[in-house]
């Protein structure tokens, strides 16, 4: 096994691990080394590799089951766990991927009874200004951070609460930012709410985080609508703080595998055709929330 390079960024998380090639089969050491960093920093950032759809789906079934994409008119050809999340378009001007994800703060899954653990994107194409510089950066923020920074009384009392979420919430959130405006309606189903804890612990390391956005949380339980509003905002803007966020500029053949119970992330749209942007994301599911 090559020396594996832990490089922790300047921020309260993200780190880049150098010395590992994801084509050749990574062994369990390099596997669990990039475990380790995962659950450490949130954000693992692995760059200039080359590696087939196969092979991605190959590296994230590591971290768990490959979970099917809510939105399967995004599918690369013949894959059921590969989405594309791209502002290119086909033949009939319509988007091959997913044109605008990402455009408001969220956690992948938080909709659902079973959020996502962990997601992967691999950049194929990467938008640049005439200068030369990367554009369609994507932020994350560190949510077990924001825990951190809460006093005792109000961790005693956020404990206690729980929450509403949908992913109606992420499509009113998207449309209110102007995007998501080529997606087809949500089905009933993909409207269900599902209810998580404010204060939710991570199923390997035992650290708690919070767990609300203002995309998909709908509401917090017991509280007046007022009230819940207010927290909501409140406890979103926590998470989101400048000094609490890792931004990332793209290159091809960056690979990102991030923590969805410990961050958040914002994708930014400050890019268009003829500047082209392709991702190949896969998605690994999770369990009940505690």
């Amino acid at each position: 096994m090559s020396t594996i390079n832990v490089v922790p960024s300047s921020a309260p998380l993200g780190v880049e691990i150098q010395g590992v090639d994801l084509g050749a089969n990574p062994g369990p050491a390099s596997i669990q080394a990039i475990k380790d960093a995962l659950h450490k920093y949130k954000v693992v950032v692995l760059r200039k590799q080359a590696i087939t759809p196969d092979q991605q789906i190959a590296f994230s079934a590591n971290f768990g089951t490959l979970e099917p994409h809510v939105l399967p008119q995004y599918l690369v050809p013949g894959y059921k766990d590969l989405v594309r999340v791209s502002n290119v378009l086909d033949d009939e001007g319509q988007p091959i991927g997913m044109i605008d994800a990402g455009r408001v703060w969220h956690s992948d899954g938080h909709f659902l009874a079973k959020p996502n653990m962990y997601s992967m994107l691999c950049a194929l194409e990467v938008p640049h200004d005439d200068a030369g510089n990367p554009l369609g950066a994507t932020q994350f923020a560190n949510s077990a951070n924001a825990y951190q920074r809460l006093g005792p009384a109000m961790r005693e009392r956020l404990g206690k609460l729980r929450s509403i979420n949908s992913l109606s919430g992420v499509y009113a959130s998207l449309h209110r930012a102007g995007a998501a405006k080529q997606r087809a309606p949500l089905t009933e189903a993909q409207k269900r709410e599902v209810e998580h804890p404010v204060i939710r612990t991570h199923p390997v390391t035992g650290e708690k985080c919070v767990y609300v956005s203002k995309a998909a949380t709908l509401r917090i339980l017991g509280l007046s609508e007022e009230e819940s509003g207010a927290l909501i905002d409140e406890l979103s803007e926590l998470i989101v703080r400048d000094d609490n966020v890792y931004t990332h500029r793209w290159a091809v053949g960056d690979v990102l595998i991030w923590d969805n119970c410990t961050t958040q992330h914002l994708a930014i749209g400050d890019y268009a055709l003829p500047q082209r942007r392709l991702m190949h994301r896969t998605t690994v599911g999770g369990s009940a929330t505690f």
